[in-house]
Parts: structure tokens; sequence; C-alpha cells
């Protein structure tokens, strides 16, 4: 048997399983190659809790598509960037392999659709031209519930991807404390991955010594959601930087959309140890690894 992923489920996961009796996990397998592996079967999967075997029940394919919402800050805040940002969104969108379903919003004076959602790339890449600068505050965290909202009301299966591109300047949104937390459950709940790319005004800044909510916000939700937080000094590295992001998110659409939800039996009982089990999934083919996960997101590097 071939040990091919591990994790350990977390206090607030084990809550919500402890009184179940069946558990679901996701498994997303690549063969020597690299190349996703598509055809496992059910009797070549073994799940263990803490070394103990359970009744593997069903393993069935994944084929959820990525579905990935851009908002740029278009504020005084960023006018200088505009070229940059122009830029870097086209590199962007020109790594996304086909299938993932793109849409790009603008922050000021509200968070309004440039390019609705859609699949045709060509289409997006054309309304970058419409990106304006307008002389309204950016409403960073406005956009972020919205985009939650909205990611809550889709009922089909999808992995939900948002990349923002903010400032730390002047923030205009009117959300209050309940919003962000029903945010952070939409994240949870939808599985949810978020970048956060920050262009710190006059050089670049930390934590520490900025007040801005949206920076605050930002760097909470992309460790939450094992996304990618870039604070930047220079608008210049808009250009490299953007691109590499889409080429990250397509590597992630192609493991995420290439994996397997496996559901197994597992006893009813009250869990001691700190952390709940250790949950391993070992395969007898050869030659394969894989990642484990409870949601199917795929941890970004």
């Amino acid at each position: 048997m071939l040990l091919v992923g591990s994790l350990l489920l977390s206090p607030c996961g084990w809550a919500d399983v402890e009184a179940q009796d069946e558990q679901q996990i996701f498994l997303s397998l690549v063969d020597r190659t690299g190349a996703p592996v598509t055809d496992i079967t059910l009797e070549e999967v073994t799940i263990q809790e803490d070394g103990q075997p359970r009744d593997t029940l069903r393993v069935e394919p994944v084929d959820w598509p990525t579905k990935l919402t851009v908002i740029v800050d278009n504020s005084q805040a960023t006018s200088n960037a505009l070229v940059q940002l122009r830029n870097g969104l086209r590199g962007l969108f020109e790594e996304l392999p086909a299938g993932v379903e793109m849409s790009l919003l603008t922050l000021a004076p509200q968070p309004r659709w440039i390019a609705r959602p859609t699949r045709d790339r060509q289409k997006v890449i054309e309304s970058i031209g419409l990106l304006a600068p307008d002389s309204g505050a950016a409403k960073f965290l406005d956009a972020l519930v919205e985009a939650g909202n909205r990611i809550a009301k889709d009922e089909g299966r999808h992995f939900p991807i948002i990349l923002i591109v903010g400032s730390d300047g002047i923030e205009g949104s009117s959300v209050i404390e309940r919003d962000i937390e029903r945010l952070v459950k939409q994240m949870v709940q939808h599985a949810v991955t978020l970048h956060v790319v920050m262009i710190a005004r006059g050089g670049r800044r930390t934590l520490s010594n900025t007040g801005a909510n949206q920076v605050q916000v930002g760097i909470g939700l992309t460790q939450m959601t094992n996304g990618r937080y870039e604070n930047i000094a220079a608008s210049t590295r808009l250009t490299s930087l953007l691109p590499e992001l889409g080429k990250l998110i397509g590597e992630s659409h192609l493991r995420q959309s290439q994996q397997f939800r496996i559901t197994y039996s597992r006893p009813r009982l009250s869990y001691q140890r700190p952390g709940g089990p250790q949950i391993t999934a070992t395969t007898t083919r050869p030659g394969l690894t894989g990642i484990l996960t409870f949601d199917g997101r795929i941890p970004q590097p």
C-alpha cells in the first residue's frame, strides 16, 4: 500500500462530523510524470483514521469548474498604475486554461462590472480597455462582500477564486462587522480562495504601520483561504505579478477539476486528542502522489 495523502482534522471540522456515520474528503492524484489520475477505483483506495482502516463507500470523480472573479482598484490612488494594471491583467487572463469562467469588476465609485462572467477569454481581454480612473474612493470591502454573496447564491458545484487588486488608500465601503463575519462563513462553506495584491502608496508598508481596514481584512482572509497576499511598492510589479498569479490559478484549476470525492464510514464516537484524528489515504496503484483535503481546495504553493 502506498501512502498518497494525509491531513489532520481541525477541532472545528471534528465538531461537524463527530455525530455522523459518514465523512467526505477530497483526493487529488498525479502519476510519476505529474499528470492527473482520473480513473482510480473504490477498490484501490483505503482511508484510515490514526491507523485504523475505515470502510470506503464511494469514490466519485470531481470535475467542478473554476470561477474566477477579478476586482481592481480604479480610484485616484491607482490612477498612475493604469498602464501597468492593464498590461498585467492581459497577461493574467492569457495564462488561464480553457474552462475557467472569468469576470472583471472595478472598485470605484462602487463595485461594477467591466466583464460579466464568461469563458470567452478574448471578450474579457477586450474589456480591459474600458478600465478608467474614477475620482471616488475605492470600495474594497463592499466588493468582497458582494462577491461572497454572489458565490453563495450560485447553486452549481464549482471552485470560486477571487483576485482583488487594491491599494491602502482611502476606503469608502459601508460594510459592518456582521457583513465580514458572513463573508468568512461563505468563504469556508464554498471553499473560496482569495488572492490579494495591495499597492502601498508612498512605498512598501506592513500591517504594523498602516491602519487601512482593507489591509487587515485582506491579510486575514488570504491566510484563511490558503491564498496569496502580495504587498507591492511599485506598480511596475503588476506587469509580471498578475501573469504569475494567472499561471498559479490555472495550475490550481487543473488539479481541482480532476480529483475525487471519497465518502467513508466511521464510528460515532467522541475524539479526545486535540485536533481530531490523523486521516490518511493509501492506494494499491504504484507511483502515485496525492493531496488530501476536506473541501477540494488545493493549497496554493
